[in-house]
Parts: structure tokens; sequence; C-alpha cells
């Protein structure tokens, strides 16, 4: 199956405008409500304001989900993330009673569903809020830290949409109730102090390595994930063939200098564009800001039955996202995340 990379992802330099358009290309656009709920419990007057930033990876949506069959959605707020989120804690959480500012960071928000096979070998689809929230006290001195939230939640049966306008309410009031049970005048009068500068510097900490930033893609084969975070691939010869499909197949010297087929490396970079590898198959990688994507394929579908298949597989044009692999089978492509600590491709 020959691996099409077109005119997308030709250079490093152009990948993130070019991987967020071909994302908008790929995925339609499912719009998430953010109800504030006139049943809530009321809340302490503690904050007279709340700002928010955003410091994910990638702050231009708030998810990836199936759109039914092999469509994808792209999930986003009605609004930018930070003038949404704002605009619910100030209207459920602030007071003009209030005598204290709250900074809130957004260090994770993040949608996404993947299939549950029940007893009976049916799909079920599940549906899991990737959640990080972090609180500071805004003082004339600068911020002082006050708590987080770090959780995932999955429920089941439902819609994307609907999931995360019932789930993100919850998460958040969860969040600013552990905000709420602290004493902010006694308890935290001898906690230090950070600065602005200081929560930004630490935030985009995640992001310091060299392929976040890299122009001038090394040629070589990643032994590992860090290899391919460090811009430095550890095995400089290799010989790249295709098998009687067209797919891309990786071979490495071994130790007499005899070339042979690998499928136990991470990765592969021909100097224009990166590829990571499971179970032997290479597909392209991708960036958009500071998050990578994948676009492959966890199983195969035919005509009469569904196979799963957990690996990643290359192939076929990605535009109309899947590959022929038999008369009856195809498999779809879909656009995955790629985990730089762990180096896993992941929902």
């Amino acid at each position: 199956i020959l691996l099409v990379i077109g005119s997308f992802f030709q250079a490093k330099a152009q990948t993130n405008d070019a991987g967020q358009q071909f994302i908008k290309k790929k995925c339609r656009t499912d719009r998430v409500s953010l109800p504030l709920s006139p049943n809530r419990p009321p809340f302490p007057p503690e904050f007279d304001s709340i700002t928010v930033l955003d410091f994910r990876r990638d702050t231009s949506r708030i998810g990836l989900v199936g759109g039914g069959g092999r469509a994808q959605q792209e999930m986003m707020f009605h609004a930018p993330v930070t003038t949404q989120v704002s605009a619910y804690l100030n209207a459920g959480y602030s007071s003009p009673k209030g005598n204290h500012t709250l900074l809130v960071v957004i260090k994770d928000l993040w949608i996404s569903d993947h299939a549950v096979l029940n007893y009976r070998m049916f799909s079920k689809p599940s549906w899991r809020v990737s959640f990080r929230f972090e609180a500071y006290l805004q003082t004339k001195d600068g911020y002082t830290p006050l708590t987080y939230l770090d959780t995932v939640t999955t429920a089941f049966g439902s819609t994307s949409a609907n999931m995360a306008s019932n789930e993100l309410p919850e998460l958040i009031e969860r969040f600013m109730y552990k905000v709420a049970a602290l004493n902010l005048d006694v308890d935290l009068a001898m906690k230090r102090k950070v600065s602005y500068d200081q929560i930004d510097s630490f935030s985009r900490t995640r992001f310091n390595y060299s392929m976040d930033t890299a122009t001038n893609l090394v040629k070589g084969v990643y032994s590992t994930v860090g290899e391919f975070r460090n811009n430095r691939p550890s095995i400089t010869q290799y010989e790249i063939s295709k098998d009687r499909s067209a797919n891309l197949e990786l071979s490495i010297p071994d130790g007499t200098g005899r070339f042979i087929y690998t499928h136990t490396v991470w990765g592969f970079c021909d100097g224009n564009q990166t590829y990571v590898m499971m179970d032997g198959n290479l597909f392209p990688v991708f960036s958009v800001q500071h998050q990578f994507y994948v676009l492959g394929s966890k199983e195969y579908s035919d005509h009469k039955f569904w196979v799963p298949l957990f690996m990643l597989i290359p192939g076929g044009s990605f535009i109309s996202s899947t590959a022929d692999v038999s008369e009856s089978v195809i498999r779809s492509l879909r656009l995955f995340r790629l985990d730089v600590r762990s180096g896993a491709v992941v929902e």
C-alpha cells in the first residue's frame, strides 16, 4: 500500500500550518456547550474575578472523536477555550462580595473516544475526558499555588458533545470546591509566592525539547522516543524499500554489516518527514502547536465482520482515509495523538 504524504507534510517547518489545515479538512467540527446548572449548590463568595490561561499542547481544539463510519470530528467550544471557561467560572464561582482574585491554568482538557468490546463482541462507544486545572491565588506579591485537579473520566453510550456538556461542569465543580475547601486567609499566609513569568516558564518546560521547534530534521532511525524528542537518531545507516503492497519497509545493518528488516525500532526520519513504527509499519507524524499527531489505523474492517487489530497501520491516501488490504478488507485511517513522554500513540 503506497503511503501518500502529498503536499501537507513535505517539511517540518510547514507542518504546524499544514497539520492544522489537514485536521480541518479531514474532520467536521462539533461544538460543545458549557451549561451552568441553576440547581448547583451555592459557592462561597471568595473571588471577585477569575482569570484563565490555556497551556495545553494544542489550544485550538478540545478533542478528536469518531463521527460515524470512517469520519472524525474535532471537538470545540463555541468560543476560544480561555473565553468560554473564564465566562463560565466568573458566572458560577465569582461574586462582587469576594475579596480574592483567582488564576486558573489549564494544562489538560481533551475529549477522546474508543470502542469497548463487551462479552458478545459488540462495540460499545466510550467517551473519555482528560482534565487538569491548576489554581493560583493572585496577591500583591505574585501568585500563591493553591491546588489542582488531575483526572480522567469516562462515560458510555452518549454522544461526545452531550457527554462533554455533562461531564465538564461536574469536573470544574469538583476542582472549584477543592479550592473553596482551603482557608485562603490563614492556611496560605506562609506559602511561597511565584511570579507570572515563573508560572509561564514552568508550564512551558513540557515543550522544552529539540523536536518541538526543529526546522532541520536529522535523517536516520530512532531507537527510542527520546531520540525523536531530541532530533538525534542513533542509527544513520538504513535502507528503505517497499513490499508487494508498497508499504515502506525499514532495514538496518546487523553485526556483520548486512542490512536486515527491523520492526523493533521506534521510528524513522527521511530528512523531511518523521514516522513512528508499530509492529513493523511506518506512518507519518505531524505537529500542531506543541502536539504531535499521527495518521494510522487500529482496526481492519471487513464487508462481513469487524476485526480489532491493536497495531497502527499506514497506507492509502490520507485524503480518503482508507486503504485496501484485500478484495473484502479495508482499513480506516484516523488521527491519533503521540505522547512524546512515553512514545505511545493514544486516542
